[in-house]
């Protein structure tokens, strides 16, 4: 066997870079946004299905045993040996939304990125699992555990695929989850979601709202429908310019529709965001263009979006280890009169006994709204002074020449679902994208025009096998 250096890794990731571009592509292009509703191919519908069989076609191709465990998971396996290291990334994708200048189902290559939905989140650590597989093969490197790569299929849609495979299958001993940022992600901070409804009506003047909605997202545009009125109409020239105003009708009735665009935004991180309900919100409340009724109803989305940090809804925390909670309104929209907003929020790994259901249900009561709780998901924490986070991290740093030190992040991921497990890669700094390349607010996971680098794949590649040949050896 050949001596392993970073030099010889290096070389051997530059040659493969144009296949394993092509394979991203490959999967990229099959649309797998999971179904969890009349769903007519069992258990998240025909792209999900699809794209796991091609998953696991791809590694019989290069000569692996491949498993499917009912449709929910795969697994590409190195070997037999009683112990197993996994890595678990996930195939299906969120919606692609609207606003695309390239086509999210049909991936290309352009200036040093590959284009497409699902290619950074997260169909890219797919292909990098399956090529870190590759070259222990191709190498015969001698391990002592055996490496699994785990293939998901529900993880956008609450991480379903999870609950089943682990209460029929067996969990590896140790799960790499490679679905955030570099070095090693050794906690996440808990979610808790819901929806609040305005327990009374909009007047007649208020005849629709809505955002974009996409739950986990800041809003990128936000519509206000009035009714014409002259007193509405004596106000409209104290709105912004960031407010649309266009006169509109239906069943000829004259109406007035209010726009404010944003930019799409985890909300995971909202501050510094420019979110457009807020935008349009407050715009509306500054030039007092709604009665006093209507201006109330929306004054608790208003609010909760100016602090974005819980206090709102008497949930506000901190500690130390993961700093303070964050909760924001993502989407809007009327339902029979009703206000009714969608909340997202993360909470501190030490607060998981906080009554976050009970405080905040409270408080919107106060408010005059309903508390609707959708996912109430405890944090999790993995202690950073473990020899696997000590050793990855070093091969982090090694090659990156940096002193980067495990991290909590807001985000989820499979960690939170396996036992043993933490997240590792594949973030990174790396130089903006090319001037021109993207729009603005396109590019990054969950936005129109999702896209990685290949430099990106590139290193996260080096550092993923340079890291399985300390931990597996």
């Amino acid at each position: 066997m050949e001596t392993i250096t970073k030099e010889f890794v290096e070389q051997w990731v530059k040659r493969q870079m144009p296949d394993l571009v092509r394979d991203l592509i490959r999967i990229a292009n099959i649309k797998s946004v999971a179904e969890l509703e009349n769903c007519s191919c069992p258990p998240y519908g025909r792209g999900c299905r699809d794209v796991l069989d091609e998953m696991l076609l791809m590694g019989k191709e290069y000569g692996f045993e491949t498993i499917n465990y009912d449709n929910y998971v795969g697994c590409i396996l190195l070997n037999s040996l009683k112990e197993d290291v996994g890595i678990w990334a996930h195939l299906d994708v969120v919606e692609e939304g609207d606003g695309w200048v390239y086509e999210p189902y049909n991936a290309v290559e352009k200036d040093g990125y590959v284009i497409g939905r699902g290619v950074q989140d997260n169909k890219s650590s797919a292909v990098i699992g399956l090529y870190v597989l590759r070259f222990l093969k191709e190498f015969q490197i001698p391990v002592r555990q055996n490496l699994k790569l785990y293939l998901g299929t529900c993880e956008e849609q609450g991480m379903y695929d999870l609950d089943y495979f682990t209460k029929h299958y067996p969990c590896p001993n140790l799960s790499l989850v490679p679905d955030s940022g570099f070095p090693v992600c050794c906690g996440e901070r808990g979610s808790f979601n819901g929806t609040l409804t305005s327990e009374a009506r909009f007047s007649e003047d208020v005849i629709d709202f809505y955002t974009t909605k996409i739950s986990y997202m800041i809003p990128d545009e936000a519509v206000l429908v009035l009714a014409d009125s002259p007193r509405i109409r004596k106000t409209l020239p104290s709105l912004p310019k960031e407010v649309a105003v266009e006169e509109c009708s239906s069943d000829d009735r004259k109406q007035i529709r209010l726009t404010a665009k944003g930019v799409l935004k985890s909300a995971a991180n909202p501050f510094g965001s420019k979110n457009a309900m807020q935008l349009l919100l407050t715009a509306v409340h500054d030039c007092g263009l709604l009665n006093s009724r209507d201006d109330g109803l929306f004054s608790l989305c208003r609010d909760i979006n100016t602090h974005y940090s819980g206090t709102v809804l008497d949930i506000s925390c901190e500690d130390e280890l993961s700093g303070p909670s964050t909760l924001a309104c993502t989407i809007g929209e009327l339902k029979e009169g009703h206000l009714c907003l969608t909340f997202t929020s993360q909470f501190p790994v030490t607060k998981n006994e906080v009554d976050f259901a009970g405080l905040s249900t409270a408080a919107a009561k106060r408010r005059g709204f309903q508390l609707e709780v959708t996912r109430l998901r405890p944090a999790s924490y993995f202690d950073p002074d473990r020899p696997e986070i000590r050793l990855l991290t070093e091969a982090y740093n090694d090659y990156m020449g940096t002193d980067a030190k495990p991290f909590v992040m807001s985000g989820g991921t499979y960690a939170r679902k396996l036992p043993n497990s933490f997240a590792f890669g594949t973030g990174m700094p790396l130089p903006p994208a090319p001037a021109g390349l993207f729009l603005p607010g396109h590019g990054d996971y969950h936005q129109p025009d999702e896209a990685i680098s290949t430099e990106r794949m590139r290193k996260a590649l080096i550092i993923y096998i340079l890291g399985m040949l300390k931990l597996l050896q």
